[in-house]
């Protein structure tokens, strides 16, 4: 694949755009379960034992390593190669042999990725329902972080309601983070926030101690630059963990979720916000909650989940080029 300086190639034409070729990985990335010669690791966790009403999401990794096959591609927006920026890997998936028991399959995430995080391995996750965070978030701060993370989280649900039944549910996994110390309350907000509610005060607990709630119709409202510029306000500086649920994007785009949602953001207004979010400390991040058997026949669902984990290989390896 050509580099930013070099002239175009048409002989990488072939290897560039015939993804369909052989076994597919994350990205067209190299396979390494070993953890060798990887900077930022993607994995799968084919895990949806979390959510008790869509149950399908645990097939995502595998829709989304077939369709992002083909964006292993220079980024035209950003105008660098993803793939310069660091050694990137297909980890492949996260083994889970607690399936039935959702507590106890967290643990086996946790493990996993804290195994991953002592490799010096930064991480793009690939979900899986929204519960595969809470562990993820754990280890990082086990293992690597010495503070709390910021986090920045794209979702029409916030995802911080008490916990029910499991602990490890895909419902309170932030709320369960910040009780915990895991994530900074401060240092978090939510983007893409609407949808019916099941009670008045659903919401009453991120909006009063979070750094920030924008529902979507705020953010339609200020333009994906304020909300860009509010997110780098609220996250500041530090290092930052990025969660992105497709259902934030309105289901005429994004039909594959579990929990669709009308009325939310564009693709266009998703990308501006994530490309406004260069420089800040991403140290991590994951694309959660597709469900294949929801989506069109064109995989548009799975379309731009490949083009969102392509952006954050970029957000991830810039920061990690400045650490």
């Amino acid at each position: 694949m050509p580099d930013a300086d070099s002239e175009f190639n048409a002989t990488a034409l072939p290897t560039t755009y015939q993804y369909w070729w052989g076994v597919p990985t994350f990205l067209r990335c190299p396979y390494r379960p070993d953890f060798s010669e990887t900077d930022i690791g993607l994995i799968g966790v084919p895990h949806a034992g979390g959510n008790p009403v869509g149950r399908m999401q645990y097939l995502g990794p595998r829709s989304i390593r077939n369709r992002s096959a083909g964006y292993h591609r220079f980024h035209r927006e950003f105008r660098v190669d993803p793939f310069s920026l660091a050694r990137v890997s297909d980890l492949g998936d996260t083994p889970i042999t607690n399936t039935l028991h959702p507590d106890m399959a967290a643990d086996d995430i946790e493990a996993f990725f804290a195994r991953v995080y002592a490799a010096g391995i930064a991480t793009i996750a690939v979900g899986g329902d929204h519960s595969v965070t809470g562990p993820i978030l754990r280890a990082a701060r086990k293992t690597s972080q010495p503070a709390p993370l910021g986090l920045i989280h794209f979702d029409s649900h916030n995802d911080a309601i008490p916990a029910f039944e499991s602990t490890r549910n895909h419902a309170g996994p932030f709320r369960m983070a910040s009780e915990e110390g895991v994530i900074d309350p401060k240092r978090t907000v939510q983007i893409g926030i609407r949808g019916a509610m099941s009670s008045p005060d659903m919401d009453d607990w991120a909006i009063e101690n979070f750094g920030a709630v924008v529902t979507t119709d705020a953010a339609t409202e200020q333009g994906p630059d304020a909300v860009a510029a509010l997110i780098r306000r609220v996250v500041g500086d530090g290092p930052t963990y990025l969660s992105f649920d497709l259902d934030a994007i309105d289901p005429v785009f994004a039909p594959g979720v579990a929990t669709p949602e009308v009325n939310g953001l564009t693709p266009r207004e998703v990308f501006r916000i994530l490309r406004g979010l260069r420089g800040l400390n991403i140290v991590g991040a994951d694309v959660v909650c597709h469900s294949p058997p929801n989506d069109d026949p064109a995989q548009n669902t799975a379309m731009l989940a490949s083009q969102i984990l392509l952006d954050l290989v970029v957000l991830v390896g810039e920061a990690r080029q400045r650490a």
